[in-house]
């Protein structure tokens, strides 16, 4: 596939805002990801290509080069709603040199190393400009008006990677000249900000870079109109819905898949308020499905009337299963599982209860995390890291080009952030499982959840391992092999000495658990859902209501006159929905079980007749509807005695545990270090500043602070660029008075300056011999932050420097002094 770039390059500062600020900081601030680095969204770079491009649509048709009726713009850049055949995808763009960037940020950023903070490398890119009203009457700012505003800085260059399909050359060419009429973006436009200028690169056949906006524009200098008209893509042929249960075979084989999010990814989940759209943090089991149905249809000569495609999509013969998040510790990755309902912890400490195991009278809530690897005594988390990006959709006169009060609506997405691992698996048979492993191949690119033509939504699927017989392999432990029974109703063995049951119940009454009440086990079936249940009455209509005619005949216990009593359980329901992207509308809401919802049932009266393989069986084939979607997992017995009771929660992700990571092989790259030496000017200036502060509150305590008109003049100086000849030539005793009466102490400074120092030396020094003040600190700190270069490397950098940073760091540093003490200076 070739690769295609947005280029943008900023002619002017540009203010991408975020769409919130920093309290006590900036009111508007940037977009960047979390090593600081700045972004331009990719939703908000095409929606204003899509605009630049109307405008290059209205041209053509003024010069009767396109039909009035032409619909190229809805062909190109899509409309309302997410459609199979998507020409565009625009991505977030970054800055050109992130990729030689972003592996030394990691390991200085990393939480073992900490030589760096995000924003460092956010100061480094943008500067803070202030604004405020002016009452045009008086001339005087209106009060409560004072605004901070973070914008980047000019000249840096930006590149989106961009996804055209197919690349024919009328996209090509509408594509290139939207870029060349894109021209502003950002806020405050209209007051000097956000200038740009864009361009459609590619590469040829020689990895050269080619500029087809320049190509273009070119065609028109020359006399020739480029054609951009756009043909419609073929229709996709509609798609049947998910089976019903009964179709369902009971699968054989496994095949585990990672997923590698590589862009932000929003899984709708039916909650929150109509501008909020909130995301779930596993990825369903549909979106691998319909991917892989997607891809099956793109093979040649496959149609939806292929039996493998009916057999294997429809018909149920594959089921892809919820990929949860991926553990982070292990050296063998495993698949996490929700964690039950029925563990809770204690409010006044951090012990867990499992109600399954037993029940208490102290008060307890859920915890706050959703995902667990769950062993004996042993309950271990891990976060979904999710962020808040905020868009708008601008007026519906786009001459105005913003969102109005009236026109134009703001609206938050939550999404699961980059970068994470997610793992799940498929279930079917040996030879349907080889087959699907060729449609969807190891690597492949695949598009989930929302807004996925635009920022988010890019994901990379793998294939772990080959396929295996799912005998011994539990879903419980990440489909790690395990020989972990399930029936477990004999545990009498358990309890037989009652010197341990004593030490136990000595051990609860020392933890603070009085009132916990032991559960008898051996007489109960405990059903975990490891997914949303999702399952029909009697009439066949949806209901979040456990399936019991389902199991009873999952067990065989249709000859018996009584069936399971729930006698306890512990869940939460929720809403299953979606989006039918062939139609180009929501699907149908259906309540569900959560997942990790708890059922414990009574089987005293027939356990007997309950065989391990009945067990067995019923765990592999799930209960429910929409199982080809990864509904209707379930774990049997799986929580009984595991003694979570009483134990504490782990944390997967805790920095103290992880290794101190390794520097990077290869040698630093220049765009390195010139972002390092950008930041070690920014610490120097950082602590002279500091010192300029103590500086003036010396001289406030020796009353010994010059005149305002002296600071005055002396400021004059130091903006002329001619200090020292100045100096040198003060009228008068008193202004050199002034200067030399007061000697700084200097025992806490960062700066290498003698105690004998006055402020007329100071200033005579920093005009005529920088480097003495500055050396020192830029050669610690270059020291602290380029501790992993080689010495010729940090010898050059403190050389550079000193040479090229020591005058404007100490004229920035004076000025500063000059301020404090104007501001110490009594009235």
């Amino acid at each position: 596939m070739t690769d295609y770039f947005l280029q943008i390059t900023l002619q002017s500062p540009l203010t991408a805002s975020a769409g919130e600020g920093r309290v006590g900081l900036v009111d508007r601030d940037i977009a960047f990801d979390d090593l600081g680095l700045p972004i331009l969204p990719g939703r908000r770079l095409k929606g204003l290509w899509r605009d630049a491009y109307r405008d290059v649509v209205d041209a053509w048709k003024l010069c009767k080069a396109l039909p009035t009726e032409d619909d190229s713009e809805t062909l190109i850049f899509g409309e309302t709603g997410q459609s199979p055949n998507l020409r565009l995808h625009v991505a977030n763009a970054e800055l050109k040199e992130a990729a030689d960037l972003k592996e030394w940020l990691e390991y200085l950023q990393d939480p073992q190393i900490q030589k760096l903070h995000p924003d460092d490398i956010v100061q480094h890119f943008a500067t803070i400009r202030t604004q405020t009203a002016i009452n045009r009457q008086t001339g005087a700012a209106h009060e409560n008006t004072l605004r901070f505003t973070r914008t980047l800085q000019a000249d840096w260059v930006f590149r989106a990677p961009v996804i055209v399909a197919p690349p024919d050359k009328a996209v090509l060419d509408a594509l290139a000249l939207g870029a060349a009429a894109l021209q502003y973006m950002g806020t405050g436009r209209t007051r000097g900000l956000g200038k740009v200028h864009c361009c459609l690169i590619t590469g040829d056949a020689n990895n050269q870079e080619c500029d087809l906006t320049e190509q273009a524009l070119q065609a028109l200098k020359d006399g020739a109109f480029p054609t951009i008209s756009v043909t419609a893509p073929q229709k996709s042929i509609k798609q049947a819905s998910p089976p019903p249960s009964s179709c369902y075979t009971t699968p054989t084989h496994l095949l585990l898949y990672r997923l590698t999010l590589r862009e932000p990814a929003v899984i709708p989940a039916a909650d929150g308020d109509l501008n909020t759209v909130v995301t779930r943090q596993e990825v369903p089991g549909s979106n691998v499905w319909g991917a892989a149905a997607w891809h099956y249809l793109r093979q040649p000569n496959h149609t939806p009337n292929d039996p493998d495609f009916r057999r294997v999509f429809l018909d149920g013969g594959l089921r892809f299963l919820t990929a949860y998040p991926q553990a982070i510790d292990n050296n063998t990755p495993q698949r996490l599982i929700p964690i039950p309902h029925s563990v809770r912890q204690f409010k006044d400490g951090d012990t867990l209860v499992d109600f399954v195991e037993g029940l208490t009278n102290a008060p307890t809530k859920r915890l706050d995390r959703r995902y667990a690897r769950i062993g004996t005594s042993k309950l271990e988390t891990q976060p979904v890291k999710t962020e808040r990006n905020y868009h708008h959709a601008r007026a519906g006169d786009r001459r105005k080009g913003r969102a109005l009060e009236n026109d134009g609506n703001i609206f938050r997405y939550e999404a699961i952030q980059a970068d994470q691992l997610f793992q799940g698996a498929v279930l079917g048979s040996i030879d349907d499982l080889v087959k699907l492993k060729k449609w969807l191949p190891e690597g492949s690119l695949i598009r989930i959840g929302k807004s996925r033509s635009a920022q988010y939504g890019e994901t990379k699927i793998e294939w772990i391992d080959d396929v295996k017989e799912l005998s011994g392999l539990v879903e419980w432990d990440g489909f790690v092999a395990t020989q972990t029974p399930v029936a477990q109703f004999d545990l009498e063995e358990e309890w037989d000495d009652d010197e341990e049951w004593d030490a136990e119940e000595e051990e609860r009454d020392q933890e603070g658990l009085d009132g916990f009440v032991e559960q008898q086990t051996s007489e109960q079936l405990v059903i975990t859902t490891l997914s949303p249940l999702l399952s029909v009455n009697e009439h066949g209509h949806p209901e979040a209501r456990f399936p019991e005619h389902e199991l009873v005949k999952a067990l065989r216990l249709g000859h018996s006159t009584k069936t399971p009593i729930l006698s306890r359980s512990y869940t939460r329901t929720e809403l299953i929905g979606g989006y039918n992207a062939h139609l180009r509308l929501p699907r149908q809401q259906l309540p569900a079980i959560a997942a990790g919802s708890v059922f414990i049932f009574d089987i005293t009266t027939f356990q007997e007749h309950i065989t391990e393989d009945h067990l067995l069986q019923l765990e592999r084939d799930g209960l429910g509807v929409c199982k080809g979607e990864g509904y209707g997992r379930i774990a049997v017995n799986r929580q009984n005695n595991l003694y979570l009771t009483n134990c504490e929660e782990e944390r997967l992700e805790d920095p103290e545990d992880s290794p101190v990571p390794d520097s990077p092989s290869q040698q630093m790259p220049e765009k390195v270090r010139d972002l390092l030496q950008g930041i070690v000017r920014t610490r120097c200036l950082s602590d002279m500043q500091q010192d300029a502060r103590d500086i003036a509150n010396q001289a406030t305590k020796e009353n010994k602070i010059p005149s305002n008109t002296l600071l005055g003049r002396l400021r004059l100086f130091l903006r002329q660029d001619s200090l020292v000849e100045s100096l040198e030539n003060l009228r008068g005793k008193r202004a050199e008075e002034q200067l030399s009466n007061y000697k700084i102490n200097s025992r806490d400074f960062k700066m290498q300056l003698s105690n004998s120092l006055t402020l007329y030396d100071l200033f005579q020094t920093a005009g005529t011999t920088p480097d003495s003040l500055t050396g020192d600190l830029i050669e610690f700190w270059v020291e602290q932050l380029a501790e992993d270069c080689d010495e010729d490397t940090r010898t050059a950098m403190i050389k550079t420097l000193v040479e090229n940073q020591s005058a404007p760091l100490c004229r920035d540093f004076l000025d500063y002094l000059l301020t404090a003490l104007r501001r110490k200076s009594p009235a």
